[in-house]
């Protein structure tokens, strides 16, 4: 009898002390009930099960050994959930006064974050952008060799990110900062230095980007105002410059441990922080190239087009005219073409070389309406341009930096109404695209149809030199049929060599290119944004290049001079 009360009590402690264990940190009052009853229960099995002693010394040190025994194991248990179950919970405590809102934090994480020899970050070449210094102190300083040779550190920011202990990270800093700490992908040599105390130092990243490239582009860009410019290898995905404008100096959110008085230098990056985020800083922290969503105007007729020609027998492709103005619904305003008497130039009746090469919008609003909106929608996911019910919170296909989905539409069965499938068809309706996507459309035609998974990230290398992780390219899918990419390379052909795009020739000269122009219109009366998607050289395609301005006006002009550019930028760096 005494034997199973010492067992069932034995078993019914355990069992609470497991339960208490996996309750949340914030249960505490709920895990100290369970520990006092396993701590009775334990009494129970140590007293209640025990054969009678003899009064004396004997039965009094067995009785003092109980109760040291007794509260050993509480202690041990409060430790072990502390210092074991919930050490990581409360290592990152966080707590606001819902009073004051002051936030109190552990201090010590972000001071041994601070010590960790993050990994080094290079281009394609192995030009270093980002580097570390481990100061006598012990802590370790971000640094920025690229930026020692005279380059704008805005070039760069927007992809490397910063790295600070007040407000934490952006760019790779944060999506691989789990590589970079070396947290991740180090295996036993991370729980080696543990064991001994060595500092930590974190793997390097190689990207695909090349340095020179990014800085032309950016420069390129700023010296048009607010923007993006992506530059994509088609066969691969590689990410060969992704700019943004306007951007910031990661250095100014890097805290300075080499500075006498702490106070002021949390003070600095703080007023920094104030100034970048104000509202006439024009939002430096948008990565723009991924999050930017924006009206693509007429590069998007290049997706009308395909799926124009993906499903030839709904839209007849080759049998179109350039109306003055198309009427789509009783109430709704009739498209009508950006330039009157279009039809003298795409000829009457046209085909879809020449409506594309003059951007007739009375063409491919008759394309979208042929085709319906079953059909439309099923080639626009294809080539990942969501409907709002199927738009995810982030684009999961490229993963290095945060990135938004492309939207084909916002409120839900937008495109059910003649006017709103006929405006989508383009490239206005309630169309919202990344400057990323619509490299990504670029580099699908130019791939003979195939999209490719875009990437920046090439190599994760251990200190030692051990490979951690390689990138290859990754085959999303086939988004439309080899027919149908090498009638669209004609098409971005007929745009440089007639159509209204065809001074981007004036920047590669000798180099076959072609493209397509956009103008954005978003805000009624305001100027609108200057697109142009390119793809060179034509007969092997190796850059897929997407450029927008914000406010730029009219793409055929200001976009295809930009494309143009930096076009020749990457060529007069091969």
């Amino acid at each position: 009898m005494r034997l199973s009360i010492r067992i069932i009590s034995s078993l019914f402690a355990i069992g609470l002390l497991g339960y208490g264990m996996l309750q949340p940190e914030e249960a505490y009052t709920r895990w100290l009930l369970c520990l006092w009853t396993a701590t009775l229960l334990l009494a129970v099995a140590v007293w209640g099960g025990q054969q009678p002693l003899p009064r004396g010394t004997g039965r009094s040190l067995y009785n003092l050994g109980a109760v040291l025994a007794l509260g050993f194991a509480m202690i041990s248990m409060q430790l072990l959930r502390q210092q074991v179950v919930h050490a990581d919970t409360i290592y990152n405590f966080t707590f606001i006064d819902p009073e004051t809102g002051q936030v109190t934090t552990n201090i010590r994480p972000v001071l041994a974050s601070q010590r960790i020899i993050r990994g080094r970050i290079a281009d394609r070449n192995n030009r270093l952008l980002v580097s570390r210094e481990v100061l006598p102190s012990g802590f370790v300083q971000r640094t920025y060799p690229i930026l020692a040779e005279g380059y704008d550190p805005g070039a760069f920011a927007n992809i490397t990110g910063f790295f600070s202990t007040r407000y934490g990270q952006s760019g790779l800093e944060a999506t691989y900062s789990e590589f970079l700490s070396g947290n991740r992908g180090q295996g036993m040599q991370l729980i080696e230095n543990n064991l001994l105390n060595r500092p930590q130092e974190g793997n390097d990243l190689t990207l695909t980007l090349n340095a020179e490239l990014q800085a032309r582009a950016y420069a390129l860009l700023t010296s048009r105002g607010r923007g993006s410019v992506v530059v994509l290898q088609p066969r691969t995905g590689e990410v060969l410059a992704m700019a943004t404008a306007p951007s910031f100096d990661p250095r100014g959110l890097s805290f300075n441990y080499s500075t006498p008085d702490w106070n002021l230098e949390n003070e600095r990056i703080s007023a920094y922080w104030a100034t970048i985020n104000s509202d006439g800083a024009g939002q430096p922290l948008l990565n723009r190239p991924t999050q930017g969503q924006y009206p693509p105007g007429s590069t998007f007729k290049t997706f009308t087009a395909v799926a124009a020609l993906e499903y030839p027998q709904q839209a007849d492709p080759d049998n179109i005219r350039c109306l003055e103005q198309l009427p789509t619904e009783v109430g709704a305003p009739p498209v009508v073409n950006a330039v009157s008497g279009l039809a003298s130039l795409t000829g009457d009746p046209s085909n879809l070389e020449r409506v594309f090469a003059y951007s007739c919008n009375t063409a491919f609003a008759q394309y979208a309406l042929r085709l319906g909106t079953e059909t439309f929608e099923r080639q626009a996911a294809l080539l990942d341009f969501f409907r709002p019910q199927d738009a995810p919170p982030r684009y999961s296909r490229f993963t290095d930096l945060a990135t938004a989905p492309s939207r084909l539409y916002v409120q839900e069965n937008f495109l059910a109404r003649p006017a709103a499938l006929a405006d989508t068809g383009y490239g206005q309706g309630q169309l919202l695209v990344t400057p990323l996507q619509m490299a990504m459309l670029t580099a699908a035609i130019a791939n003979d149809g195939v999209m490719m998974q875009p990437y920046l990230v090439q190599q994760v290398v251990r200190p030692d030199g051990v490979l951690v992780k390689q990138q290859s390219p990754v085959v999303i899918r086939r988004a439309m049929s080899s027919a149908t990419a090498t009638r669209m390379m004609g098409n971005f052909k007929a745009v440089a060599d007639y159509g209204f795009g065809s001074i981007i020739r004036e920047y590669v000269p000798g180099i076959p290119v072609g493209g397509k122009s956009g103008t954005g219109e978003h805000v009624p009366g305001a100027v609108p944004h200057a697109w142009f998607i390119a793809v060179a050289p034509l007969d092997n395609p190796r850059y897929a290049v997407a450029v927008m301005i914000e406010s730029g006006g009219e793409g055929s002009s200001v976009g295809a001079a930009l494309a143009g550019e930096v076009l020749a930028a990457a060529f007069a760096l091969e």
